[in-house]
């Protein structure tokens, strides 16, 4: 028999049990790893063991009755079961449990102590093909597994293994590349490489043919310069003290970039991920020198950005720095147009960026030094996405302890004011992403916490991570194009005449003979999205409803212009978990709502409503728009009610957990609202969309034919699919 010393050893290797029961007053507490583990907060989980047996999925309650019978009916002192518990997050995950059970003298249970772990065996034996999960190796690394069903067997795939070994090819790749473009050499590269290398060569050669004829044009012989560069270059710009160099500190994991001093210089700063820490310094005079591992000081860099040294540019590579694959970021000097400063040094470096990030401060507008900045780097379509810096600053306003307009709803105020300026002095939706440079810088190693996720520093990564696919050909074409208009606008500008006026348009159109015949294919994925059509809109394609879901900033314009909400203003939100029903009106709300419910108010049978005149009693939420009332129904509303009469004046949206399609429609099959759908137009919503990305695109893709078959097998109208993540992504 397993001795109590080594069951402890091995279970309880932290120092404390992941659980506890005390006996008899059946009180439970868990471990600060256990509550992270089963995706709830202290506040959320359960306080006696009654609640914890709540969490057990339906069809595994027997192993309820077995640890009773343990507990109470025998002497055993050691219990072991597996079962699948409701975590916090609301999916159902396989747990097992190894307990034991202190006694008394007369057998009577005192305390259980136990750990509550994920079989990875129990979880690949109830897992599909395609399911992902994570777990830590010898080494302390996370991985990524997926269950992969090979001749009737599953199986597990690493999939961090594969992207590991992805991401160094790449970087090697990358590396020659920039090797043998600074040096100018003969190029030999594989077979799928040679277009895009012989794309680049062609377009530096048309430059250099150019310059023959413009041989003062600074644009030129600075997008030259760009030709060396193998990666798709970000420029970080914005008015002066508008948080750039917080924004790339943020980025880096430390202080490095002077947050000071960066208005007055001229020395650009370029950062990329890489593997070991150094700067390569670049001066005027065309001198440079390598300034590696711990030389490589704030104080050294502010010393050199002052621009008391004639340095020109400084080039970093910081290991773990989260900048995507293929990219390089640019912090560029600030633009002060009352001061005067900024333009001069800005007009030099703005040819090489391919891609701009405009800073700005929350609460504030496009001004006019804005307006005149833009007007500046809108060049060849350029694309441009604001960053919406220092959220942190933002409070929630209250009144007589209530909360009357939340932090994160004026932050979305901010971002709807800045894309109506844009759109108004370009026509162009821009993106905006807030982000709190300095919660990112607080909690760079500590991605668990609530200041981190706060930071919201992870989703403009992965906003910029879209483009490390063929980066380098999405450069060539920005450099193509912008060579382009380049010349052009000196055409226009009656800079050449005669026969240099003629050469110059020969070289203009094999500019864009490039485009269209050596680049005809490649998505650039720079193009402003522009009005995309609604997600969810009957007709669309499932799959490409959930991507412009996940990119979509307008969440609750895009919920109110589904084709079902068409001149309807109310809406009853419904579905066999009340939480399900509450995100989905969280995101309309900007997360007000759900953070603020009085769930100590709110019983289980409660109905909620947000807006006026209520067709019965409900507790009150915050209203979410002028003219529109919103109920969020029960998980188990009264059997007296018309369903009939009710959706016939509010638009039924039923609510469905995307991860759990099949049990989702199962629970709406038994409802007691379903013979309602038969006859009015309904709304379908699938949650929890961001956790599938492209991964797992078989199983987003079968949903549709799910939907089908349930509508017709329950005699249906066909409902209006609607796709959302839980929680907002910007």
């Amino acid at each position: 028999m397993l001795k109590l010393s080594e069951w402890t050893n091995k279970n309880f290797s932290a120092g404390q049990p992941g659980l506890t029961v005390i006996f008899p007053s059946r009180e439970i507490y868990f471990s600060p790893d256990t509550i992270n583990t089963m995706r709830m907060t202290p506040d959320t989980c359960p306080k006696t063991l009654d609640q914890w047996y709540e969490l057990c999925h339906p069809e595994d309650h027997m192993s309820t009755s077995k640890l009773e019978h343990v507990i109470y009916g025998t002497h055993e002192a050691f219990v072991s079961l597996v079962r699948r518990l409701y975590c916090g997050d609301g999916h159902y995950r396989n747990f097992r449990l190894d307990a034991f059970i202190q006694r008394g003298n007369d057998g009577r249970p005192l305390r259980l102590l136990g750990s509550e772990t994920l079989p990875l065996g129990a979880w690949l034996a109830a897992a599909q093909d395609g399911d992902m999960i994570e777990c830590g190796d010898f080494n302390g690394r996370v991985r990524t597994l997926e269950a992969v069903r090979v001749q009737g067997v599953m199986t597990l795939r690493d999939i961090g293994e594969a992207e590991d070994m992805k991401r160094e090819n790449m970087t090697l790749r990358r590396g020659i590349q920039r090797r043998i473009f600074a040096s100018g050499a003969p190029f030999s590269v594989p077979h799928d490489e040679r277009n895009t290398v012989s794309v680049r060569n062609s377009l530096e050669e048309n430059i250099r043919l150019a310059l023959n004829v413009l041989t003062g044009n600074s644009q030129l012989k600075a997008l030259r310069r760009s030709m060396n560069e193998p990666a798709l270059t970000v420029g970080i710009a914005g008015l002066t003290g508008s948080g750039k160099s917080s924004f790339m500190n943020a980025l880096i994991g430390e202080r490095l970039i002077p947050e000071h001093l960066r208005s007055a210089a001229d020395t650009a700063v370029i950062c990329r991920e890489g593997e070991y820490r150094a700067a390569k310094v670049c001066y005027q005079d065309g001198r440079t020198e390598d300034i590696r591992g711990n030389m490589l000081t704030a104080s050294y860099m502010k010393k050199a950005a002052s621009g008391n040294r004639g340095i020109s540019r400084i080039e970093l590579t910081i290991p773990g720095a989260l900048i995507p694959e293929g990219l390089c970021f640019v912090d560029t000097p600030g633009f002060d147009a009352l001061a005067g400063t900024g333009g001069a040094s800005l007009r030099n470096i703005l040819p090489e960026l391919d891609m701009i990030i405009y800073v700005m401060p929350v609460r504030s507008r496009l001004k006019a030094s804005d307006y005149d900045y833009l007007k500046m780097i809108m060049t060849a379509g350029r694309r441009i996405v604001f960053v919406l810096s220092q959220t942190d600053l933002e409070r929630d306003d209250t009144e007589a302890g209530r909360v009357i307009h939340s932090a994160q709803a004026k932050i979305a105020a901010d971002i709807q004011a800045i894309r109506q300026d844009m759109k108004k002095f370009s026509g162009i939706d821009a993106d905006v992403i807030p982000v709190s440079a300095k919660k990112a810088l607080e909690k760079f190693y500590d991605r668990k916490s609530t200041g981190w996720r706060e930071s919201n520093i992870e989703a403009a990564v992965k906003y910029f991570a879209r483009f490390s696919h063929d980066a380098f050909t999405r450069a060539l074409m920005c450099r193509a194009e912008r060579a382009s208009a380049i010349l052009e606008g000196a055409v226009s500008r009656r800079e050449v005449a005669g026969s240099s006026r003629w050469r110059i348009g020969n070289i203009t159109g094999s500019l864009k003979n490039i485009l269209r015949i050596k680049l005809p294919d490649i998505p650039s994925g720079l193009d402003y999205a522009g009005n995309a059509g609604e997600s969810g809109v009957q007709g669309k394609n499932l799959l490409s409803s959930l991507m412009e879901s996940m990119k979509e900033h307008e969440f609750r314009r895009k919920f109110f212009a589904l084709g079902t909400m068409k001149d309807k203003r109310k809406a009853v939100f419904l579905g066999a978990d009340r939480q399900q029903s509450m995100k989905l009106f969280a995101r309309i709300a900007h997360n007000l709502a759900f953070e603020t419910l009085p769930e100590g108010n709110a019983s289980a049978g409660d109905w909620l409503c947000s807006g006026y005149s209520p067709p019965f009693g409900c507790i009150s939420l915050p209203a979410v728009a002028e003219g529109y009332t919103l109920l969020v129904a029960p998980s188990s509303p009264a059997n007296n009610i018309d369903w009939h009469k009710l959706f016939a004046v509010y638009v039924p949206v039923v609510s469905v957990d995307l991860a759990r399609v099949d049990s989702g429609l199962s629970d709406l099959a038994h409802s007691s609202y379903i013979t309602g759908l038969a006859l009015h137009d309904w709304i379908l919503a699938f949650g929890n969309a961001g956790l599938f990305d492209t991964r797992q695109i078989d199983l987003v893709s079968r949903v549709p034919k799910r939907v089908k078959e349930f509508v017709e097998m329950n005699g249906l109208k066909n409902p209006e699919l609607f796709i959302f993540e839980n929680y907002r992504i910007f």
